[in-house]
């Protein structure tokens, strides 16, 4: 299924193992936003979590049973990762201090685009988590992100005490909270088996998207993976051998936890 809002890739014909969720690959600039914007691509490109849907093995996963769930629109339009009272437009300066939203539209309008391009994403979340979680088996879920290899000015501004070197991942539950713990560390025993590091809740320990899914009883973890171990971050470019390295590893990690979650 594809929409404006995102893309679903839906198994058939078979149980449904877990869920992922992409909600900050998307770079598409619907009109209504462009008037708000700045024209400088590569400031707006700066946070995108540039082709973090190409890191696993979609048609695999699917063929497994997994749904994977990839929004369409840039993060700075409509920000998937924030509640919806603060996800239109939000992100007025990228994390190098870059101005990118020009100019902000009225109260009215901000709802209505926050209806448009937030709303079907949780609403759909909201209906796989539901439909397939139950009393026996609570859904697992991935929430999939990038993050820069080193925190910049604004980062430090937020947590001044967070490492200047990150991890290869940062495997987020909100500090115990949003699976069970058997969940979270099967990941990480999973990654540092093959040898791709993983730090628990540093620098981060989940956004909103984990929160919201935490009051649908389901095991959610975020994943945020530092960009340096599948992309140039200055050229904006996927280096080839890095990504095919990464991508089985990535895909069996899912398909591993989904198993015995």
């Amino acid at each position: 299924m594809i929409s404006e809002v995102f893309q679903l890739y839906m198994p058939k014909d078979q149980p449904i193992r877990g869920l992922i969720s992409i909600p900050h690959a998307g770079e598409s600039f619907p009109e209504e936003f462009i008037p708000y914007l700045t024209s400088d691509k590569r400031a707006l490109a700066e946070d995108v979590d540039f082709a973090v849907d190409q890191l696993v093995d979609i048609k695999r996963l699917v063929d497994n049973g997994v749904i994977v769930i990839v929004a369409n629109v840039h993060r700075t339009c409509l920000d998937l990762n924030r509640h919806p009272d603060q996800a239109c437009l939000n992100w007025v300066h990228n994390t190098q201090g870059t101005e990118l939203v020009t100019t902000l539209p009225d109260d009215q309008l901000k709802h209505d685009l926050t209806v448009k391009y937030h709303t079907p994403y949780y609403n759909k979340l909201t209906e796989l988590i539901t439909t397939y979680s139950t009393s026996q088996r609570k859904l697992p879920v991935i929430d999939l992100h990038s993050m820069p290899s080193k925190p910049t000015a604004h980062h430090l501004k937020q947590n001044p005490n967070q490492k200047k070197e990150r991890a290869d991942s940062c495997i987020s539950d909100l500090r115990g909270k949003s699976c069970d713990p058997e969940y979270i560390d099967e990941v990480i025993k999973f990654l540092h088996a093959n040898e791709v590091g993983a730090a628990k809740n540093d620098p981060y320990f989940g956004g909103y998207l984990t929160q919201y899914m935490n009051d649908l009883e389901c095991n959610n973890i975020q994943i945020e993976l530092n960009r340096k171990i599948y992309m140039d971050e200055v050229t904006r470019e996927l280096l080839p051998v890095k990504v095919e390295k990464l991508r089985p590893i990535l895909t069996e990690l899912v398909l591993n936890i989904f198993t015995k979650f």
